[in-house]
C-alpha cells in the first residue's frame, strides 16, 4: 500500500510543487499589500462600497475589507486558494484513472496482485497527500507572513481557514475519480467537476442576492465549508462532516463503478 500510495504522490509531484509555488508566491504577495491597505483605510473601502453588490458577493468583498479578515476573505480565501486546492484534487483524480488508461498503462498497473479496489483507494488517498502537502505551504506562508505584516489574525482561525478549502477541495477531486473511473476520459473526469465547482459557488456567492438561490445553498459545497466563518474563528464542524462523508461517498462509488468498468488498452 505505501509503495503504491508513494509512487502516486512522486508521479503528481510537478503538479503539487507548480500549484503550490503559484498559491505560496500569490499569498505572499497579497500579504505584502496589506499593509498600505490598512493604512489606506476609509479611503479603500469608500471605493469598494461603491463596487456592485454582485461583483462583492462573487469576490467575498465586506464592509471590513481592511481589517485581517475581510482582506484574507476577499484576496485569499474568496477565490485563490479554492481555486489552486481544486485544481490539484481535480487534476490529479483525473489523472489517478482516466489518464492512466488513455494512456494505456492502466492495464499493467492492475497486472499486479493488487485487486481494483485497493489501486482506487491508494490512488485516492496519494491525491489526499498532495492536498495536503499544498495546503499545509498555504498555512505556512499565512503564519509566517501575517505575523511580518501585523495581519492581526489568529494563527487558530488561519489554521481552521486552510482546513476548510482543503476540505471544500476534497468532494470534488472525488467526483472527478468518480467520472474518470465510469468513462476512462480524462477530459470528461476534469471538465464535470470544474462545471458543478463553478455552478455551486455562483450558487453560494449570489444566494445573498438572489433569494430562489437560497434553498439550494444546502446542496453546495462552499456553503458547509463556510471558510469565510473558519477565518473569523467559527468553523462549521457539521459543514466539515457533511464534506467527508460526501467524499467517502463519491470514492465508495467511484470504487464499485470502476470494479465494473471495461478498460480500454
Amino acid at each position: 500500500m505505501t509503495e503504491l500510495v508513494a509512487k502516486s504522490v512522486r508521479d503528481n509531484r510537478g503538479s503539487t510543487l507548480g500549484w503550490g509555488a503559484v498559491l505560496v508566491a500569490s499569498v505572499a504577495l497579497q500579504l505584502a499589500v496589506f499593509p498600505s491597505v490598512h493604512r489606506a483605510g476609509g479611503d479603500i473601502q469608500q471605493l469598494l462600497d461603491s463596487y456592485p453588490e454582485a461583483f462583492k458577493a462573487l469576490f467575498g468583498v465586506e464592509e471590513a475589507f481592511t481589517s485581517g479578515v475581510g482582506f484574507l476573505k476577499a484576496e485569499a480565501f474568496g477565490f485563490l486558494a479554492p481555486l489552486v486546492l481544486l485544481g490539484v484534487a481535480i487534476g490529479q483524480a483525473a489523472k489517478a484513472t482516466a489518464a492512466e488508461e488513455h494512456a494505456g498503462t492502466l492495464d499493467l498497473l492492475l497486472a499486479n496482485p493488487i485487486s481494483r479496489a485497493g489501486l482506487l483507494a491508494r490512488k485516492a488517498l496519494a491525491v489526499v497527500v498532495n492536498v495536503a502537502v499544498v495546503t499545509a505551504a498555504l498555512a505556512l506562508v499565512l503564519v509566517v507572513g501575517g505575523a511580518a505584516v501585523d495581519l492581526g489574525v489568529p494563527v487558530g482561525s488561519l489554521l481552521w481557514a486552510c482546513v476548510a478549502v482543503a476540505l471544500l477541495a476534497l468532494p470534488f477531486g472525488a467526483s472527478a475519480l468518480l467520472v474518470g473511473a465510469a468513462t476512462g476520459r480524462p477530459g470528461a473526469a476534469v471538465a464535470v467537476p470544474v462545471g458543478v465547482a463553478v455552478l455551486t459557488f455562483l450558487v453560494e456567492a449570489l444566494s445573498p442576492l438572489a433569494s430562489a438561490l437560497e434553498p439550494w445553498r444546502v446542496l453546495s459545497p462552499f456553503r458547509h465549508a463556510a471558510v469565510g466563518d473558519a477565518l473569523a474563528g467559527r468553523p462549521d464542524w457539521a459543514g466539515f462532516a457533511v464534506l467527508l462523508v460526501l467524499t467517502g461517498v463519491l470514492v465508495t462509488a467511484a470504487i464499485a463503478v470502476f470494479q465494473r468498468h471495461d478498460i480500454k488498452s
